[in-house]
């Protein structure tokens, strides 16, 4: 069997400079641009109806009062826990009440919902775009460079 050759790979004394400081130089500088667009493509939040601000904060109360049960004394809890699962076992909470117990509505249909996917698809965006970017100038401009020397042999 023949000897495997032994190469010797001569990397670029300089190679921090040369590949790693301009590559962190343009990560830090895209994170600043894509946070300033993630604000930029925000929308800003529509203000919600009394009765959902109700519903909404109703259920909040009653998950501080599961978590933080063990701070208050038993009777105080028991007292909570009697009000609020007898308003909420009579809907004195809901925003609709007379939609009680029917199947929700389908989100596709909602145009708020529309409006919050097509937000999440804005940010998804700003992440995907720039990640491309970068990822595209690495391989032109930094091709055919060795970062490092691996000791396994490659058949």
């Amino acid at each position: 069997m023949a000897d495997a050759v032994n190469q010797m790979i001569h990397r670029d004394p300089a190679l921090f400079y040369w590949i790693l400081f301009p590559i962190t130089i343009v990560m830090v500088l895209t994170g600043i641009l894509r946070h300033y667009a993630t604000i930029l493509l925000a929308t800003t939040p529509k203000k919600q109806t009394l009765l959902a601000l109700r519903e909404q904060r109703s259920l909040l109360r009653g998950i501080n009062l599961r978590t933080n049960a063990s701070q208050i004394s038993s009777s105080a809890f028991n007292f909570r826990k009697n009000y609020l699962v007898s308003a909420y076992k009579h809907g004195t909470f809901l925003k609709d009440p007379e939609n009680r117990g029917k199947a929700a509505g389908n989100p596709m249909t909602d145009p708020a919902a529309m409006e919050g996917m097509m937000g999440m698809m804005k940010g998804n965006m700003m992440m995907m775009i720039p990640q491309t970017v970068i990822m595209g100038w690495i391989n032109a401009f930094f091709a055919g460079f060795v970062i490092s020397v691996s000791s396994l042999s490659i058949l």
